[in-house]
């Protein structure tokens, strides 16, 4: 009976061998002593599996940020995929374009990973829609669903729209259909504070896709954090108790141009997060002890942070010196 050698052990002088006769030996590879093992009759002595074949490689050559009607880190939506149909209709972001292979490199929202796909597969993104008549805890539900489902802009939407039935700016007035959409509870300041809150991670979650890996903020990345901060703000202002309001701007702060001003900011913003129990810490914070773990993370970043902003800005002595002495 022949077989392949899984592993070789010389002190004990025994082979792991998986026999071709699956019905005989079983599925599992069998611990076999060197006095019982055979030359396989072909010449190379026992045999050992197979190497792997090398996977082909698709070409690449030059990437480029932009090529026709797409720029990197556009967004967009995938459709006409045959070979991967599961993908049609989610949204995407590109990265940079192989000139050799003609094909953009895309992250796919919701863990879709990164893909390798023609231009012909990618389609603009439905723009947002909120059907009228809806409640605010309607509202509020199906932003919370579109969130989950890594439809971002459609929940910024659904925020928004109830939000602006809360007329949380004051700026109009409200008539009486809209008010009867109001929630009961849309008077409370923690509900409303929510509502911001909620829009912010949609704001920060954009923020983080946009920059991806770049080691520059770019300006649409920072105008995602600066939304974000603005709601978040408003969201502590309404509500002093809610610790993810704090982590929120923290997040959205450090989205910014570093600077030493805003990570002293994000700083403070998480270390009175950092003082939030599930139940209710110190100042009355409310924060879930399953967020605890990331806020230090971040904390721990934003201390970082505020170090390489500050040894920026202190000027080398030697060089003053020199500087000097030249004048």
């Amino acid at each position: 009976m022949e077989g392949t050698i899984v592993e070789n052990n010389v002190e004990s002088k025994n082979m792991k061998v998986q026999f071709d006769d699956v019905a005989t030996s079983g599925p599992d590879p069998t611990s076999v002593a060197y006095r019982h093992l055979e030359f396989a009759p072909t010449g190379g002595g026992y045999r050992a599996p197979p190497a792997p074949k090398a996977q082909a490689q698709e070409p690449q050559g030059p990437l480029l940020k932009e090529h026709g009607a797409f720029r990197s880190k556009q967004l967009v939506q995938l459709g006409g995929l045959q070979s991967a149909p599961e993908l049609n209709g989610r949204l995407a972001r590109l990265q940079k374009f192989d000139v050799t292979a003609e094909r953009w490199e895309v992250d796919v929202r919701g863990d879709g990973g990164s893909k390798r796909l023609k231009e012909a597969n990618l389609l603009p993104p439905p723009k947002p829609e909120v059907p009228p008549g809806l409640s605010v805890a309607e509202l509020k539900e199906r932003g919370n669903e579109c969130f989950k489902r890594s439809e971002l802009e459609q929940a910024v939407a659904f925020y928004s729209a109830a939000l602006d039935l809360l007329d949380v700016d004051g700026e109009r007035k409200e008539d009486s259909s809209e008010a009867a959409l109001r929630a009961p509870e849309a008077d409370d300041p923690k509900y409303v504070a929510v509502l911001l809150g909620n829009r912010a991670q949609c704001f920060i979650v954009l923020c983080r896709e946009v920059n991806g890996e770049d080691a520059e903020i770019g300006q649409e990345a920072r105008r995602f954090a600066m939304r974000a901060n603005m709601d978040a703000a408003q969201a502590i202002e309404l509500d002093p108790t809610n610790g993810k309001a704090y982590y929120r701007r923290g997040c959205a702060v450090l989205g910014m141009a570093p600077s030493a001003s805003r990570a002293k900011e994000a700083i403070h913003c998480l270390e009175v997060a950092m003082t939030g129990r599930a139940s209710g810490g110190e100042g009355g914070v409310v924060l879930p002890n399953a967020m605890r773990h990331e806020v230090t993370n971040l904390l721990d970043y934003a201390k970082r942070r505020l170090d390489a902003c500050v040894e920026t800005a202190v000027p080398d002595m030697e060089q003053c010196r020199e500087n000097c002495s030249q004048q």
